[in-house]
């Protein structure tokens, strides 16, 4: 039986539904289809209601809303932890969440804050404008800086160099409105190198058509996110 996007939806679909946890990598899936089928699948499945996007190449399994049938993340919170579980993250109580315990403070942590060991989170994890922010175990909280950049009078890049300027801007962590103003310099920045940037002979021919996607903003979003997601697991394939 040829494998029709039909076919490949209904195959997801089952191993949705058997896999324990509830929060999906797309690597779950790559051995069911070429990358783009998956990628469609995926998003076909996030319109229905069935997935919920939280993450670049995260997902998470959907329930129905009490209040009005709209799907939500199943546990909250948790879920969303779990998709750092998932990433390999090491999590711990935060300080708040320490302080509480020990009967230090009597404010109640929000939960939205999360204390994280080893591994770096540089993706936003999170849906509808709520997202996780993180404190790393045992150290104080510092504005994190954004990397620096070698300044190159204008010379021209490659499309790969462009594609990692592009994804190291949009990977720079938002963790408060101090962290806004860095992180647009980051992607005008990348923006207009990227504008210049001549092909490389060692370049597959895909890179071309991401980078054309992501600066051109007439595109649907969907191509544009499909574009990011791959640039994710070219640079960034152990997802932190």
């Amino acid at each position: 039986m040829a494998n029709t996007p039909e076919n490949l939806e209904a195959q997801m679909r089952k191993r949705i539904a058997r896999k324990r946890g509830d929060v999906f990598l797309r690597a779950d899936f790559g051995d069911m289809g070429s990358y783009d089928q998956v990628g469609r699948t995926l998003r076909n499945l996030v319109r229905k209601g069935r997935l919920m996007k939280i993450g670049q190449g995260l997902y998470a399994r959907t329930r129905k809303s009490s209040i009005d049938g709209k799907p939500i993340l199943p546990n909250g919170l948790a879920t969303l932890k779990e998709a750092l579980r998932r990433l390999g993250v090491e999590t711990v109580p935060t300080r708040a969440e320490r302080a509480y315990n020990s009967g230090e403070s009597v404010q109640v942590p929000t939960g939205r804050v999360v204390a994280i060991r080893g591994k770096r989170v540089r993706r936003r994890i999170g849906h509808g404008g709520f997202f996780l922010s993180f404190e790393r175990a045992g150290r104080p909280d510092r504005p994190e800086q954004p990397p620096k950049t070698k300044q190159r009078a204008a010379a021209p890049i490659t499309i790969r160099e462009a594609l990692r300027l592009l994804w190291e801007a949009d990977r720079y962590p938002i963790r408060g409105n101090e962290d806004l103003r860095p992180a647009l310099a980051l992607e005008k920045e990348a923006r207009a190198r990227a504008a210049i940037a001549i092909p490389s002979p060692n370049d597959p021919p895909e890179f071309a058509g991401w980078l054309a996607t992501l600066l051109d903003q007439s595109r649907p979003e969907p191509e544009r996110e499909a574009a990011m997601e791959a640039l994710y697991d070219l640079f960034d394939p152990e997802g932190t």
